[in-house]
C-alpha cells in the first residue's frame, strides 16, 4: 500500500509540468492564425473567433475586441449585423475616428451586398464620411468614396458616380508608397479592379458602349489565371457578354455569361446574378428560344421572391412573361402582373431617379387596369353586365384623366410657344434676362476683367461652344484665359445663376429653338438631341428640358408636330 502511495506522488509530480504546459493561455496571434485565411463566410471559423473575443473581454483589451468583433463580422454569415453592430461600439469606445468609420463602413457594406438595402447602406456610408473627413487614411478615404458611388449607381445618379470612381482609380492605380505588405498590395488591386467594373457598368449605362468594352478588356486582361481575383474576372465575363450581345454576337455572348455564373452565384452575389438571367434570356429571345426566355427570367422572379429585389435593368423581364402567357393562361398572366406592380413600386421607392425613366415606356395606370380586367375575368361567377360596367368606369375615368393631362400638357405648350416668339431669333434667353440683372448687381470683379470675361463668353454663346460634351467650368475658365473663382463669380452675380444652371440654360434654350425653327429636329430621338446640345444622358436631358421649359421634350415634340400637320 506505501509502495502505490509512492507511486501516485511521483506520476503526480511528473505529470505537473505537462498539464500546465497544456493550459497556458495561447496569444492573439496564434488564435487568429487559425482562421485568418479561411474564405468569408466560413462559419468553421467562429469557435476560435468567440475565443479570441473572450480572451480580448477577459484582458479588457479594447484594440483586440475590435478587432475580434470585426473578425465575427467577417465570418459569422447569420449574425453578420450583429457583429456589426458590436465592432461599431467598441470602436466608438476603445478606438479611434478611423476605426468607427471604418465599422459604420462595414455595416453598410453588409446591408449593400448582403441585404441590397441602399437606403440603409448609404445612411452607414455617410457616417463613415463624417468620421473619415480629418483622416490621414487615405485608402480609407477612398474606400468610403469608392461604396458612396456604388450607391449612387444603383439610384442612377451615373456621373457623380463616374466622378467618384475615376478618382478611386486613381488612388488605387498608383504605387502604395507606405511600405505595406502584400496584403495591403492585394487590397489595392482587389479595390482597383472593383473600380474598373463599375466604370464599365456607367459607361454601359450611359451607351458608351466604346468606352465599356474597352475597360472589360482591360479588366479580363488583368485577372484571367488569377484564382485570388476570380470573383472580379467574373464580372468582367458578364461585362463581355453583355457586350456581345448588345453586338449581337449570341453565341460568344452564351459563353461568357456562362462562364460567369458559377462564381458570382457561389458569393451569392444575386444582384449581378440577375443581370446574368436576364441577359441569358435576351440571348434566348434573339434565338427565338422563348422557353428559354421563360426558364431565365423565372430565375429573376426567383431572386424578387426570396430577396425582395430587382434591379432595374432586368425589370422588362415581367413584361415578357405577362406578353408570353396572354391569352394562354390568365393565372400566370396575373401571377407576373402583379409581380411587375410589387417591384416597380419597390423601385420607386428606392430608386427615385431610376423610376421616372421606367414610367416612361411603361403606363402604370393601364397596367392597373388590366390587372383588374384579368382578376374580373378569373371570376367566373361575376355577371356579364357588372363587367362591362366596370370596364366602361374605369376606361372613362383613364380618358378623363388622360384628357385633363394632354390639356395641361397643350398649355404648357402655348406658353412656351408664346415665349419663344417674343425672343428674337437666335438669340438666348439667359442673356437677355442677364442684362436685366446686371444693373442691380455690384460686381466683386474690375471693369476691366468682368469686360473681358464678357466678351469671351459672349463669343462663346454666339459660336455655341457649350455644345460641347464634358463641359465644365474649369474648362470653359481655361478656356476663356481665366480662372473658375472669376468665371464663377462673372455667371454668377451677371446672370443670376450658378455655372451649372447657365450651361443647362444655354443648351435647352438652344436645342427648343432647334425644334421650334427646324423641322428635321422634331424626327430626332431624344438620345439625338440631347447629344446635339452637348448633353450626355437622355434622361438629364428630359429632366434639365422640363425643369427650364415646363414640358417633356416628347412632349413638346408630339405637340408641335400636331400643329405643323407632321406625321
Amino acid at each position: 500500500m506505501k509502495s502505490l502511495n509512492f507511486y501516485i506522488i511521483l506520476l503526480s509530480f511528473l505529470c505537473q509540468p505537462l498539464f500546465s504546459q497544456q493550459v497556458k493561455e495561447r496569444s492573439y496571434a496564434d488564435i487568429r492564425k487559425v482562421y485568418e485565411k479561411m474564405n468569408i463566410d466560413d462559419i468553421k471559423a467562429m469557435p476560435q473567433v468567440r475565443l479570441y473575443i473572450q480572451k480580448a473581454k477577459k484582458e479588457a483589451n479594447g484594440e483586440k475586441l475590435i478587432q475580434g468583433y470585426r473578425d465575427g463580422r467577417q465570418f459569422d454569415y447569420g449574425s453578420k449585423m450583429k457583429y456589426a453592430d458590436s465592432a461599431i461600439a467598441a470602436s466608438i469606445t476603445h478606438g479611434s475616428t478611423d476605426d468607427i468609420s471604418s465599422d459604420y463602413l462595414s455595416k453598410g457594406i453588409i446591408y449593400y451586398f448582403y441585404h441590397k438595402n441602399y437606403k440603409a447602406a448609404l445612411d452607414q456610408y455617410l457616417k463613415a464620411y463624417q468620421f473619415s473627413k480629418s483622416t490621414d487614411n487615405q485608402y480609407l478615404r477612398y474606400k468610403v468614396l469608392y461604396h458612396l458611388g456604388i450607391v449612387k449607381v444603383h439610384l442612377g445618379y451615373y456621373e457623380e458616380a463616374l466622378r467618384h470612381f475615376n478618382e478611386c482609380i486613381d488612388y488605387y492605380g498608383s504605387k502604395d508608397k507606405s511600405g505595406n505588405h502584400s496584403n495591403a498590395e492585394f487590397n489595392r488591386k482587389k479595390a482597383y479592379l472593383n473600380c474598373l467594373h463599375q466604370l464599365t457598368v456607367i459607361h454601359r449605362y450611359l451607351r458608351d458602349f466604346k468606352a465599356s468594352d474597352s475597360l472589360s478588356r482591360l479588366g479580363l486582361r488583368l485577372t484571367v489565371g488569377e484564382p485570388d481575383f476570380a470573383l472580379e474576372h467574373s464580372y468582367f465575363l458578364k461585362c463581355s457578354g453583355i457586350s456581345k450581345y448588345v453586338n449581337r454576337d449570341y453565341e460568344g455572348a452564351e459563353k461568357d455569361l456562362e462562364k460567369a455564373l458559377p462564381v458570382i452565384k457561389k458569393r451569392n452575389d444575386f444582384a449581378w446574378a440577375s443581370v446574368v438571367f436576364f441577359y441569358q434570356g435576351k440571348v434566348c429571345e434573339a434565338r427565338g428560344d422563348s422557353d428559354g426566355a421563360v426558364k431565365y427570367y423565372n430565375k429573376i422572379d426567383s431572386i424578387y421572391n426570396a430577396h425582395s429585389f430587382i434591379l432595374p435593368e432586368v425589370f422588362k423581364s415581367y413584361n415578357y412573361l405577362i406578353n408570353h402567357y396572354r391569352g394562354k393562361d390568365v393565372h400566370k398572366e396575373l401571377y407576373y402582373t402583379n409581380q411587375l406592380l410589387s417591384a416597380d413600386s419597390l423601385i420607386a421607392k428606392d430608386y427615385a431617379y431610376l423610376s421616372s425613366k421606367i414610367h416612361q415606356n411603361f403606363d402604370r395606370q393601364s397596367l392597373i387596369d388590366e390587372r383588374d380586367r384579368l382578376s374580373q375575368s378569373s371570376r367566373r361567377k361575376v355577371g356579364f353586365w357588372q363587367v362591362m360596367i366596370l370596364v366602361t368606369i374605369i376606361l372613362l375615368a383613364y380618358f378623363i384623366v388622360k384628357y385633363r393631362q394632354e390639356r395641361q400638357i397643350k398649355k404648357k405648350y402655348d406658353l412656351l410657344q408664346k415665349k419663344l416668339s417674343s425672343i428674337a431669333p437666335d438669340s438666348q434667353v439667359i442673356s437677355e434676362e442677364c442684362n436685366v440683372k446686371q444693373s442691380v448687381r455690384k460686381t466683386a470683379l474690375t471693369d476691366e476683367k468682368a469686360e473681358d470675361i464678357r466678351k469671351k463668353l459672349q463669343k462663346f454663346e454666339d459660336e455655341k461652344q457649350f455644345r460641347k460634351k464634358g463641359l465644365t467650368q474649369h474648362i470653359l475658365a481655361t478656356k476663356l484665359e481665366t480662372n473658375s473663382h472669376y468665371l464663377s463669380t462673372y455667371i454668377n452675380e451677371t446672370k443670376g445663376v450658378n455655372f451649372n444652371k447657365y450651361l443647362a440654360e444655354l443648351r435647352i434654350n438652344y436645342i427648343t429653338h432647334l425644334l421650334n425653327t427646324n423641322n428635321t429636329y422634331l424626327q430626332y430621338t431624344i438620345e439625338a438631341l440631347a447629344a446635339e446640345c452637348g448633353i450626355a444622358a437622355r434622361q438629364n436631358f428630359s429632366s434639365l428640358f422640363y425643369e427650364i421649359n415646363g414640358i417633356r421634350p416628347t412632349d413638346y415634340i408630339k405637340n408641335r408636330k400636331k400643329e405643323l400637320g407632321i406625321v
